[in-house]
C-alpha cells in the first residue's frame, strides 16, 4: 500500500513460451452436449503428407457459407449449421476427423435407409474429401421408452441388419448399447444407444467416449497386417542370423566376409525397425486409449447378448499382443545380431593383432640375421684389407732392401700384421658408430615431439 492509499499494481515474471499452449490445453475438443433423440456420424480418413491444401480447400467450401475461412495451419474447426446440427473437423499427424452431429427421426430408421444421405451436407463432398476411409459409424441416441430387454433387443434387430446383436448396458444403466459391427451397404456401421433419462452433457460424454473407442481401435488395428507381415520376414531373418553365427565356428570360413554378411543383415534389421516402430508405438498408445474409454463406459453384458466390449476385446487383444511379439523380436534381433557382430569383430581383431605380431617377429629374426650378416661381412672385411695392407707393406720391405738397406723382409712383414688388423678394426668400428648416430639422430626428428617440448 502506498502512502496515497492507493494499491500499487501487481505483476508476474514474464510467460513461459509454453504456458498459453498448455494452459488452453484443456478447452481444446470439448464434448459436445447431445440431445435425444439424435445422430452423430464420425469418419476417419487417413491422410498423406501434403495434404493439408487439399484438405483446406476442401471445407472451405462449406466454411465460406457460414463466414469462416480455413487457412492450412488450422488444425480443427466447427461449423454450426443451427442450434442443433453442426460439423466438427480435426486434423491429426496421419489421419483427419470429421464428425457431424444432428437431429434423428426415428420414422427414416431401418436396415435398408441410407444414414449418409440424410447428413446436412452438400450432394458429392463426402465423396470428395481428401485420404482414404479407415472407419465411418453413426451412432444414433434414443429415448428407451421404458422398453423390456427383449422389446429393445428387438428393436435392435430390426434398424441394424443381418449379424450377430451384441448388447451392452453403459454407465451402470445410463444407456444400452447395441451393435453388429457389420458395415452397411454404404460401408458404414451402427451403434443404437437407447438411452434412460439423462443430460444432453452426459449424453454427449458417453457418446463421445463410444466413438473414440471405434476410432482408436481402427487406428490401432491398422498395425496389425505390418507386424504380421514383418513377424514372418523375422523368422527368416533369425534364421539367417543362426546360419551365420554357426558358421563362426568354421574354421575354413573368412572372419572378414562373415563379417560383411552381419553387417547387411544389421542394416535389414534396422531398416525394418526404422519402418515400423513408430506405427507400433502409436498402435499401442491407441490401444491404452480404448482401454481408458473403455473403463469409462463400464460396459457389462446385456441378458442373452455378448457383451459389445467384450466381444471387441475377444479380437482387439490377440491383435495387439501380435503388435507387441513383433517389436519385442524385431528389438531382439537386432540386439542379437549386435553382439554376433562384436564378437566376430572381436575375434577379427584379435587375430589381426596376432598377425601384426608374427609380422613384426618375423622382422626381427630379419634384423637379427642383418646384424650377424653384417657382422661376418665386416669381420671379412676386416681380414681382407688387413691382408691387403700386410701385403702392400711386404712390397715395401723388398723396395727398400732392393735399395742396398739393411732390412729384414719377413720380419718387418710379420710385425705389420697385427698393426694392420688393429688399425682396420678401429676404422671400422669408429664408421660404425657414425653411422649408428646418424641413424638414430633421423629417428628422433621423424618421432612426435612431446607437450611441452619444442
Amino acid at each position: 500500500m502506498s502512502g496515497s492509499g492507493l494499491q500499487a499494481t501487481v505483476t508476474l515474471p514474464p510467460d513461459a513460451p509454453e504456458r498459453a499452449a498448455a494452459h488452453h490445453e484443456v478447452h481444446v475438443r470439448p464434448v459436445r452436449p447431445l440431445p435425444v433423440p439424435s445422430m452423430t456420424t464420425q469418419l476417419t480418413v487417413l491422410t498423406e503428407k501434403g495434404s493439408a491444401p487439399a484438405e483446406t480447400a476442401h471445407l472451405q467450401q462449406i466454411a465460406g457459407g457460414y463466414g469462416k475461412t480455413v487457412r492450412d495451419t488450422d488444425t480443427e474447426l466447427t461449423i454450426d449449421f443451427d442450434e442443433v446440427t453442426a460439423l466438427s473437423w480435426e486434423r491429426h499427424d496421419s489421419y483427419s476427423l470429421y464428425t457431424i452431429y444432428q437431429p434423428f427421426n426415428l420414422a427414416k430408421f431401418d436396415p435398408q435407409t441410407d444414414l449418409l444421405s440424410q447428413l446436412p451436407l452438400p450432394a458429392g463432398w463426402l465423396a470428395g474429401i481428401p485420404g482414404r476411409t479407415l472407419a465411418a459409424v453413426h451412432a444414433v441416441l434414443l429415448p428407451a421408452y421404458d422398453w423390456s430387454e427383449d422389446a429393445a433387443s428387438q428393436f435392435a434387430h430390426r434398424t441394424l441388419g443381418s449379424g450377430r446383436l451384441l448388447g451392452s448396458r453403459l454407465r451402470g444403466d445410463a444407456a444400452r448399447l447395441y451393435t453388429t459391427y457389420q458395415l452397411s451397404p454404404t460401408k458404414t456401421s451402427r451403434f443404437l444407444m437407447l438411452c434412460n433419462p439423462m443430460t444432453e452433457g452426459r449424453a454427449g460424454r458417453i457418446t463421445a467416449s463410444l466413438l473414440d473407442v471405434e476410432r482408436y481401435r481402427m487406428l490401432a488395428l491398422v498395425a496389425y497386417p505390418q507386424a504380421r507381415a514383418l513377424l514372418s520376414q523375422l523368422v527368416e531373418l533369425e534364421a539367417r542370423l543362426t546360419e551365420l553365427t554357426r558358421s563362426i565356428e568354421d574354421e575354413r570360413r573368412d572372419d572378414r566376409g562373415l563379417l560383411d554378411e552381419l553387417i547387411k543383415l544389421a542394416a535389414v534389421v534396422e531398416y525394418d525397425i526404422a519402418a515400423h516402430v513408430g506405427h507400433f508405438d502409436a498402435a499401442r498408445a491407441y490401444y491404452a486409449i480404448v482401454e481408458q474409454r473403455i473403463e469409462y463406459l463400464r460396459g457389462s453384458s446385456l441378458p442373452g447378448l455378448m457383451g459389445v466390449f467384450t466381444f471387441l476385446r475377444r479380437r482387439l487383444v490377440p491383435a495387439m499382443a501380435t503388435v507387441a511379439a513383433a517389436t519385442q523380436r524385431m528389438e531382439g534381433l537386432s540386439g542379437r545380431v549386435a553382439r554376433t557382430a562384436d564378437v566376430l569383430r572381436t575375434r577379427v581383431e584379435v587375430n589381426a593383432e596376432l598377425q601384426t605380431q608374427q609380422l613384426l617377429r618375423g622382422l626381427r629374426r630379419g634384423q637379427t640375421l642383418q646384424l650377424r650378416l653384417q657382422q661376418t661381412v665386416e669381420g671379412l672385411s676386416i681380414a681382407a684389407i688387413s691382408y691387403y695392407i700386410v701385403g702392400l707393406v711386404g712390397y715395401l720391405a723388398k723396395g727398400i732392401k732392393s735399395l742396398g738397406l739393411a732390412v729384414n723382409e719377413s720380419a718387418m712383414t710379420a710385425l705389420s700384421i697385427p698393426l694392420a688388423i688393429i688399425l682396420v678394426w678401429h676404422t671400422v668400428r669408429r664408421v660404425r658408430r657414425q653411422v649408428h648416430d646418424v641413424d638414430r639422430g633421423d629417428s628422433d626428428d621423424e618421432s612426435p615431439s612431446r607437450p611441452g617440448q619444442a
